[in-house]
């Protein structure tokens, strides 16, 4: 459960920079779904090594 949280946490935080970006830049940021769903299972794996990490560290 404590990494789907974080991998939920790291997507929302990847939307909110694109989502700054495209104020930046005051334009539309398109993503295929081709990119997006590597990108989501990154953030998934991402999570779950910090998890096993803190596991190893209790």
């Amino acid at each position: 459960m404590e990494t789907f949280g974080r991998g939920c946490l790291y997507i929302i935080i990847g939307v909110i920079a694109l989502f700054f970006l495209a104020i930046l830049f005051e334009g539309t940021i398109t993503i295929p779904w081709f990119f997006a769903i590597p990108l989501v299972i990154l953030a998934f794996w991402a999570a779950s090594q910090k998890s096993k990490k803190n596991k190893r560290d209790e």
